[in-house]
């Protein structure tokens, strides 16, 4: 049996890891996507004026292929994540914490957003 001390810190380490690597696989998406549709940007331009023409079957096919083989993929990882314990199982949490944003949503109100240094004043016309 291990000590609780050394159990907590993995399952903390774990969560801290897992979210920073959520964190971070959020943003390179967030720019990859963003990438990606400056690129394709021009192809669909060029193919509504006539000049391309694009196989959308094969793109179809493609992006059919791709997800069969990340559904066989996603339940290899399932499995490796259930046999690492406490470490993966935090990990995996954090990761989705990470990857969601964080608390970037969440329901306690941000402080600085409710104190306003500066107050405009609003000059009304009377008439």
């Amino acid at each position: 049996m291990m000590d609780p001390s050394t159990l907590a810190l993995q399952a903390v380490g774990g969560f801290v890891v897992g979210s920073l690597i959520g964190y971070a696989i959020r943003k390179l998406a967030k720019w990859t996507l963003i990438a990606i549709g400056f690129m394709l940007l021009p192809v669909f331009g060029l193919w509504q004026i006539g000049v391309l023409d694009v196989n959308w079957e094969g793109l179809n096919a493609a992006i059919a292929k791709f997800v069969e083989w990340l559904g066989v993929n996603i339940s290899d990882v399932s499995i490796a994540i259930a046999s690492t314990g406490i470490l993966g199982a935090s990990g995996l949490f954090g990761f989705v914490f990470g990857l969601t944003g964080g608390f970037g949503h969440t329901i306690f109100p941000e402080p600085m957003r409710q104190l306003r240094f500066v107050k405009r004043k609003t000059h009304i016309e009377e008439s």
